[in-house]
């Protein structure tokens, strides 16, 4: 019986010696490497340290974007178990920060492995914890992006969000400069959690983000948007876009929209606040095209400037539409046509330039093509080709309507047309720093291309000094200084209707006029006050020219009083003269399909996020709406939209492309107006 026990129990014992072994051999063996990775997890640990992110300054080295380098205090909570422990963090972090010691201390007996005990604690209360050490307490550089003037150039700069990556703006387009390197420790514990020893060979120190130096000056740029500011405020617009530049290197001095937003509060605002409008929506132009056709005209040589036209008393039947100036001339020539903004006189001459020819030139100087800015969300526009003319477009073109720009297109072109005719790119960086004060690029002006010759641009700026004093842009007048510039008032096309309300009021200056140094483009969308861009823009541009002579005498260092003869336009007579055509004559400016006479404004409001409902818009309606979205499109056709590659109600996707596909119309059917 005994013996029977016995071998019971060396049964038994030999089983379990079998089953450790085949266990054993399992782990050492069979899962080895499973049980050394987990072996080294519990023995090593890496902690990340952030990365720097870079400094963004002004020409002049003013910082506009830096990292306040916060420091985040977190606990590591398998090694702070005692109540000693808990006590003693509880304590200092309490005299420290102002907190109650209950507050740390239900914080430090949290079920979780790595706790935050302060996030972003300024340097100075962290200094005051340089010397308090206790195993577990981690303290970890946290950064903050500061924006030290506020809501100054932020539709330029852009943001970055909590985790430091740059979302739009210069942040976004220069964001791998800027994002650093982050360091990592490597340290090993013993079997407690404890830290026994840094690997230094693992570890690397954090590398800090290269520094980007703008073209942009902050003195122009806080001029320019107190200007705008005061302007909205005073002719009740709903908002304003204004662009400086230096029209001979294609730098951008300034660049602003109102309203505008507040990067560090960014998520405050919605995207239609933050979205630069200047890059991404275009619109028809009125008027100010008129000196870009006029430039086509001299250069081929098809006018000279004292060529009298029979402006016909104010109204002209052109191809069974007529066509109106506000104010009737009888004859006008070349220069007064110009000067007086006529579009009469302008769609008779628009004639003289074939349509191919038309074409090229508005595509050398700019339009339909991105600049390609080093700025993100830029659109291209809209500009027809030759074969999508109907009989009346180039009419029509030649005074601003079935083409859409954007305000940078604009300014560059009028850049071009007052520096001897070249096209150059726009940019805004002039420089990437490394931390350590080398240069990794530099960039210089780029040609793009000659559109037209200094002969002709010195003609231009004498038809747009004409225009400042003689014609509609009296109010863009200095005393000490010669301006030119050019006028334009187009109405909104709202709903596929032209609105006989609502404008887009601008003006594009420059001065001074003999030496052209600075080009400031103004546009007032929808001003109740005023309405016509005389009346709107040229007084703000009056008010950005004025500030930055002030704030830079060298652009005229000799301040001797113009003496100008009697002005013939007050601003009762500026704004008859202006270039409205009314609303009941544009039924054949759209493009694609006649407009409905009836059609009602719509109320809908789009949402940023979601893809809207494109079916049965006109082709214009649906680009606006997905220029506002901010997503890039295919279009096929000419008439309403029949189909869409995003299906209505889908979340949108960053790099996503929207095709769709319109009906197509022949251009007989476009000028149908019966």
């Amino acid at each position: 019986m005994n013996n029977s026990r016995a071998l019971v129990i060396v049964i038994f014992f030999f089983v379990i010696f079998i089953m450790l072994g085949i266990r054993l051999f399992n782990i050492q063996v069979v899962e080895h490497e499973r049980y050394k990775r987990i072996a080294v997890r519990q023995q090593e640990d890496s902690l990340r340290i952030k990365a720097e992110r870079g400094v963004i300054k002004d020409r002049n080295n003013e910082v506009l974007a830096y990292t306040k380098d916060d420091v985040s205090f977190i606990a590591y909570t398998p090694m702070i178990k005692s109540e000693e422990k808990i006590e003693k963090i509880a304590d200092k972090f309490s005299k420290v920060f102002g907190n109650p010691k209950e507050h740390y201390k239900r914080l430090l007996k949290s079920d979780k492995k790595h706790i935050y005990i302060v996030k972003k604690a300024p340097k100075e209360k962290a200094l005051q914890l340089n010397d308090f050490v206790v195993d577990g307490l981690i303290k970890q550089e946290d950064y903050t992006r500061i924006y030290p003037y506020g809501s100054l150039a932020s539709h330029l700069i852009g943001f970055a969000d909590i985790q430091n990556s740059g979302i739009t703006g210069i942040e976004k387009y220069y964001d791998d400069y800027l994002t650093g390197v982050d360091g990592l420790i490597y340290a090993e514990r013993d079997v407690l959690g404890r830290i026994i020893s840094i690997k230094d060979d693992l570890s690397r120190t954090p590398e800090p983000g290269c520094n980007i130096q703008l073209t942009i000056d902050k003195n122009y740029q806080r001029i320019l948007e107190e200007a705008l500011h005061h302007g909205l405020a005073e002719f009740k617009g709903k908002s304003a876009i204004g662009i400086i530049m230096n029209p001979n290197s294609g730098e951008i001095l300034a660049m602003a929209n109102s309203p505008d937003f507040e990067p560090e509060n960014y998520n405050k605002y919605p995207n239609s606040v933050r979205r630069n409008i200047a890059l991404t929506d275009p619109y028809e132009p009125g008027s100010t095209i008129k000196a870009v056709i006029m430039s086509m005209l001299l250069e081929e040589q098809l006018v000279t400037p004292n060529e009298k036209l029979d402006t016909e008393n104010g109204v002209f039947s052109y191809r069974r539409v007529k066509i109106r100036d506000t104010h009737r001339y009888d004859k006008l020539t070349v220069q007064e046509i110009f000067e007086h903004s006529s579009n009469i006189g302008m769609a008779k001459l628009s004639e003289r330039v074939s349509d191919n020819k038309f074409y090229r030139y508005l595509r050398d100087f700019g339009f339909g093509n991105l600049s390609s800015i080093d700025l993100p969300g830029e659109s291209s526009g809209l500009l027809k080709k030759p074969d999508q003319y109907s009989k009346v477009s180039k009419a029509f073109m030649s005074f601003g309507y079935e083409l859409m720009v954007t305000p940078l297109q604009l300014i560059s072109a009028y850049s071009s047309i007052i520096n001897g005719g070249t096209l150059y790119k726009p940019y805004v960086v002039s420089r990437i720093i490394k931390p350590n004060g080398l240069t990794v690029e530099e960039f210089e002006p780029i040609k793009i291309r000659k559109v037209i010759s200094d002969k002709t641009s010195n003609r231009m700026r004498e038809f747009l000094i004409g225009v400042v004093e003689k014609g509609t842009g009296s109010e863009a007048q200095l005393p000490f200084v010669m301006v030119g510039g050019k006028t334009g008032t187009s109405q909104k096309l709202i709903n596929n209707k032209y609105s006989a309300k609502e404008y887009n009021s601008s003006f594009v200056g420059f001065f001074p006029a003999e030496n052209p140094q600075v080009v400031c483009l103004i546009l007032v969308n929808s001003p109740e006050v005023g309405r016509y861009g005389g009346l709107v823009a040229a007084p703000i541009f009056n008010e950005v020219a004025s500030k930055i002579i002030e704030n830079n005498p060298s652009l005229v260092p000799k301040k001797e009083k113009i003496k100008r003869g009697r002005q013939n336009l007050d601003k009762l007579v500026q704004a008859i003269n202006e270039d409205v055509i009314e609303s009941e004559q544009l039924i054949s400016l759209n493009i694609g399909e006649p407009i409905e006479e009836n059609s009602k404004q719509s109320d809908e409001i789009v949402n940023y996020n979601f893809m809207p409902n494109l079916i049965h818009k006109s082709k214009r309606d649906a680009i606006n709406q997905l220029t506002a979205i901010g997503i890039e499109y295919s279009v096929k056709g000419s008439g309403k939209v029949i189909s869409q590659s995003i299906a209505a109600g889908s979340e949108i996707r960053n790099g996503q492309i929207c095709k769709i596909e319109c009906e197509i119309k022949t251009n007989e059917s476009l000028i149908k107006l019966n």
